[in-house]
Order: C-alpha cells, then structure tokens, then sequence
C-alpha cells in the first residue's frame, strides 16, 4: 500500500487543489466502477465483482475513483437490486485511502426530472462522497447553486462540469461565459476542479486543446480535468491535447472494461502520455492488476454489451452519448425497432440541429424518445419509404432552405409540423422553461406548434427563463416520509427515503425484493445472478455474515397451470418451491375502448395520479380539458395524460406506480 496517498479523503478542497497544482504532469479518475459499467454494460456491473478492485485502488495512487451516480442508481435498484449506499460502505471499508466520486445532475440529482430546492439540500447533504462532480445538460448555472451551497458548505470538493459539445454555436466565448459564471457561483478557483464533459466523445484533438488553452490563459491557477468518451476513436489523442494544453486530470478505465463507448484504458493512457514527456501519477503494476482481475470476470457480462459494435466517427453527428448507446440499443431491439437504428441515428443527427441542448441526461432522453417515438410512427404508417421521406425532408428544411419554414412546398411544410406531434411531455417541458435556459435560445416558433398545437400560443406565453430551484415549490418531506412507511409498514431509513425520493416504484420494488430475497444480490455469484442452477446437481457456494452456504438444484418438475415445483438442497436440508411463470392466469387489462375512456398512449409505469397543481385526484373529481390528471413514465421520460374534456372521474382504473401498457384503461370519464 501507499504510505503517503498524494489524495485521500479527509483532505480539505483547498488542499486537494494545491496538490494538483504541484504535480509535474496529470493525475487519473477510473470511471471503472461507475462510468464505464454504464457506457458499455448498461450499468449491470455488480458490486460482486466491483469490489475485486479494491485492493489494486487503493494502492494505484489514483486522484479519485468514480463508484457512484449517474444511472447506476436507478438501474442498480431496477435490475441489480443493490443500493447506492451498500456500495459505499463496502467500497469505504475496502479502500478507505481513495477519494469517491459521483456524477451529479444539478436539479435532477440521480433522477430524471427537476428536484425543488429542499429535496435537492436534504438528500445531498446525506451521501457520503468525496468528490462531487456536477452537470447542466443546459450549462445552466443557476440550477448547480443548490448543489454547489451544500457540497462546498460540508467542506467536499465540488466539480462544475462544463457540457462539451462541437457545433458551430458551442464557441470559445460561449464556454468561457458558462466557465465564468461556474468561478462566480463558487467563489473563485481555490477550491474547485473544472471538468470538460465531453460525453459523447465528439471534440476533435485540436478543438480540445483549443478550448483548454483559451479557459486556461483566462484562468490561469484553475484545475481543469477532462472527461471524454471513446466512441470516435479519437480518445486517446484528445486526451493527449488536453493533458498538453495543461489539464492536469484525466479520466480512463481499466484497459479490460474498455469497449467503444467508454473512457480511454488506463493503461495505454499511461504509456501514451509518458511517451509523450507527460508525467503520470499511478502505480501501473497496481493499475495492471486490477485490469486483470476486471479480466477475470467481465465476460459474464458479454450479454449486457450493445448488440453495436466498433468505434462510431458518425457520434459528431448524431451525439448519442457514452451512456445512453447501449441502453437505446437495449431498448429498440426490446421494441422490436433495431432495424431502425441507422434511420433514427440520422433522424437525431438532424434534430440536433433544430433544437440545441447537450446530449446528456436528461437531454439524450429527450433526444432519443422523441426521435425514435417519431421514426416509430413514420414506420407504422407508411413503412421504411416513409422513413426516408421524413429523413429527406429534414435534410432539405436544414441543409437547402437553411431552416426557412416559407420554402418548403405546402405539403412538405404541413409533413414538416407533424413532427414534435408525439414528443414526450419532458420534452415539451423543456420547451416551456421548465428545465432552465437552452444554451442556444429557444428554437423557431413552429416547433412550438409541432409539439402543442392549438394551445401553442398559450405555452409560448407560458415560458420561463427562471431556474428550476427558483419556480419549483418545496416538497412537504413528512407527508412523503409517511406515504413511504405506509407503504413499507415501518419507519423508513434515511437510505430508503432518498433512494424513494429519487425513484419512488422501483425502491419499492427493490426493497419488497430484499425483503423476499435478503443478501442473495450481494453474495450470489454473477453466473448464478444472471442465469440460475440450470440443471439438477449444479450447486452454488456462497458465504453470508461470515458463514458458509451451499445451495443445490434437486430437479425441476413439469409445468401445471403456469407453475412449476423446484426441489433444492438447501445448507443439506431440502425444501421444495412452486414457482410461477409468465403462463399463469392473469388479471385481464382492460383497455381503452369509447370517447369516455382514457387510455396509455404509451407502455410504462404510473408515477403521478393527478397535476403539481392540484395535488391527488379521486373518483369524483371535476376536471377540465387539457388538465393534467396523471403522468406515464417510460424510458425516463415524463409523459403527461390530460382530460380531453370537462368531466367527472366516474372511475380511476390503475393505481400509483403501477405498470400499464399501451392503450391500457387509466380513467373513465363522464361529461358534466
């Protein structure tokens, strides 16, 4: 082990600043356990496996280590069925000498909507983590005040992060106003790092090193560090430029996680730079000991891997980012729409040029579900021609008409505002101002149209500038901390009411499965995780608050009426289990039939009954046309139901957080 780690938690931000300062050369994050388990693994990296790594951390002599954040929070409680704070605690005791780091969403922390400012204060200031590093997918500012008071307040070290993308907008005084106003809000650069997030990996080399130089001959004593994606191809260069124009932090991952979405592999990091006459802080026999032990168990996760292989040059275009590529992929080919990749992929080549923001969470959600909602539609109605007619219309309204609505032929315009007709109520709320300023300015009125229709006037005159901290309203926390124990039946943790707060159904799910199913997410094996025993005599060996356990599969009997009967030898005593499968009887859905009926426009989960403004509503309830009177989410995405007219709830037909599918029954309404 290190003696004398340069960076270990404890160390005041002003301390840590000034030892970056003093280094001959550049220092490195490994986004290993958190990064590029998202970009390339869709965040389905166990803290099992994880945790192998530890020992080789803590002695690398890294600058910090990225284990927390982003997505792997939600899918953590949807799928791996591990908490957040599971995984610091073990990863605090296994390498108490390494500074943790999170990836951090102003406003939507590690959710997907903007938080009210006493949510954001409370929940951030309970997790334990080091280094906080902080995005706008608008480089708005304003919405990290909240953030930046409680993290530099606990006396943490707080990381702006510039939104990084290449576009003839995105100029060197535009990134020096976003830098600017990142120095004002935190008081100076003595105790900041500045990062430039480039995530979806599109700035060429020299853009990187020019933009570096131009923030650095600006603000001379600021520690700038760079993240960049991989996807084309160019990492290794571009990181090279940045340590070149004086970043003196890097991010890379273990050379064995490595694929085409990620960050750089740490270890031909290390040799590129030093060839280069950049010095490097790491201990590479310990960085090549744990790219081995990743080497060791990253194959069992070959099924999590984008069915989209190689490097992609076309991500300048299209500016999918690292972490939402494999997921997309995921959830077209779950769709049924992989063969509709290459179009949707070019359809948000297009639209980025129409509407400008950064291609990150929550904006590459917004991308992604209204462009492929869009080429869904397009498919459904008029097949793969129709496709490419909407693709060659963009092309012609951006590349030949230079975005002059007047100059496309009457049936081309009318084609043309259909197109924000089924965009997901997030992205109309980024419309209106409900997640801060557009870097760019708000785009042309007939989006507006597109999106909202008759009512686009009136949400136009909607429209904010204000910050999301400035026009959202606190959350009553105690109401929300009883409806949780009413739902549980026992007073909740602290740990279990912010992962509630952030992602209400799925830590209900996650905790109604730990409570079925205890340690077996954290002491379970991958292999057996992932697949089961599969035939009878195969076993797994596992130990559990320090005891061993054996647990071996007798036989598995023939299916009657949806159930099967499992025998295993359990700890030597057998115990026979009735397991249900997808064929046993359900509950019918019913769906949306008559005028009176209000189906699901879409498959997803009920997360709100009721409007912000009104609260809950009950059968009973007036409510009147265009109200808001439930919210679908899907994909990450809000989508609001409105009443489509005056009327009465005769009948609410699902319940919160339930799941429904498309055109599934929510309400039945009665005219008044």
């Amino acid at each position: 082990m290190s003696n004398n780690p340069v960076f270990k938690p404890g160390m005041s931000p002003a301390e840590i600043v000034r030892k970056v300062r003093s280094l001959p050369g550049v220092a490195i994050t490994s986004t290993g356990m958190r990064d590029a388990g998202q970009s390339d693994f869709k965040n389905r990296l166990r803290i099992h496996d994880q945790k192998t790594l530890t020992p080789h951390y803590e002695r690398m002599d890294l600058f910090s280590a990225e284990v927390h954040g982003g997505a792997r929070w939600h899918v953590g409680l949807l799928n791996r069925r591990e908490s957040p704070f599971e995984e610091t605690t073990i990863l605090r005791e296994r390498m108490p000498s390494v500074l943790l780091q999170t990836l951090i969403r102003e406003t939507s922390l590690w959710g997907y909507r903007p938080y009210p400012r006493n949510v954001i204060e409370y929940v951030v200031s309970q997790v334990d983590i080091d280094v906080w590093r902080c995005f706008s997918f608008l480089n708005d500012v304003r919405n990290m005040r909240t953030i930046c008071e409680v993290v530099m307040g606990r006396g943490l070290l707080f990381e702006p992060a510039v939104s990084f993308t290449q576009a003839d907008w995105a100029t060197n005084d535009y990134y020096l106003g976003v830098v600017g106003d990142m120095v004002s809000l935190c008081g100076g650069v003595d105790e900041i790092v500045l990062c430039i997030k480039d995530m979806a990996g599109v700035g060429s080399p020299e853009r990187i090193r020019e933009l570096i130089d131009t923030i650095l001959q600006k603000y001379p004593d600021m520690v700038v560090q760079y993240h960049r994606h991989s996807t084309d191809g160019l990492a290794l260069p571009a990181l090279l430029a940045a340590a070149q124009a004086g970043a003196r932090l890097l991010d890379a991952q273990e050379d064995s996680l490595t694929r085409f979405y990620g960050q750089a592999p740490i270890m031909s990091l290390h040799a590129y730079l030093e060839e280069a006459g950049i010095p490097v802080l790491l201990n590479r026999s310990e960085a090549g000991a744990a790219v081995q032990k990743a080497r060791d168990w990253v194959r069992q996760y070959e099924w999590a891997e984008s069915p989209f292989k190689g490097f992609d040059h076309n991500v300048i275009e299209h500016r999918m980012p690292g972490g939402a590529f494999p997921s997309s992929f995921e959830q077209a080919e779950a769709g049924g729409f992989l063969h509709l990749m290459p179009q949707i992929l070019q359809v948000m080549s297009l639209y980025n040029r129409i509407v400008h923001y950064f291609d990150v969470t929550p904006g590459s959600q917004m991308t992604w579900v209204t462009c492929s909602g869009t080429v869904n539609r397009y498919a459904k109605e008029f097949g793969l021609a129709g496709v490419n007619r909407l693709i060659a219309l963009l092309k012609k309204f951006i590349e030949e008409v230079d975005q002059d609505l007047d100059r496309l032929d009457p049936e081309e315009k009318d084609e043309l505002m259909e197109f924000f007709v089924t965009a997901p109520g997030d992205f109309k709320n980024l419309l209106i101002g409900r997640y801060g300023k557009l870097p760019a300015g708000w785009p042309d009125d007939w989006v507006y149209q597109s999106a909202f229709g008759d009512q686009w006037e009136e949400k136009l005159a909607e429209r904010s500038e204000d910050s999301p901290l400035d026009a959202l309203e606190d959350e009553d926390l105690d109401t929300m901390r009883a409806e949780l124990a009413a739902r549980l039946e026992w007073d909740p943790s602290e740990e279990e009411f912010i992962l509630y707060l952030m992602h209400p159904k799925d830590t209900i799910d996650m905790i109604e499965f730990r409570e079925d199913y205890g340690q077996s997410p954290m002491v379970l094996p991958t292999s057996v995780w992932h697949s089961g025993l599969v035939r009878p005599g195969e076993k797994v060996d596992f130990r559990m608050r320090d005891k061993p356990h054996t647990v071996e599969l007798v036989s598995v009997g023939e299916e009657h009426d949806g159930y099967i009967t499992v025998v295993l030898r359990i700890n030597n005593q057998t115990q026979v289990f009735s397991v249900e499968t997808p064929n046993v009887i359900k509950t019918e859905i019913r769906m949306a039939r008559s005028d009176s009926d209000v189906g699901s426009p879409i498959t997803g989960s009920v997360w709100r009954l009721g409007n912000p403004r009104r609260g809950g509503i009950a059968g009973g309830d007036i409510v009147h046309e265009g109200e808001e009177i439930a919210n679908i989410e899907a994909m990450k995405m809000e989508n609001a139901i409105v009443a489509p007219f005056n009327g009465r709830i005769a009948q609410i037909c699902v319940g919160l957080n339930e799941s429904v599918v498309e055109n599934q029954l929510l309400f039945v309404l009665e005219e008044e």
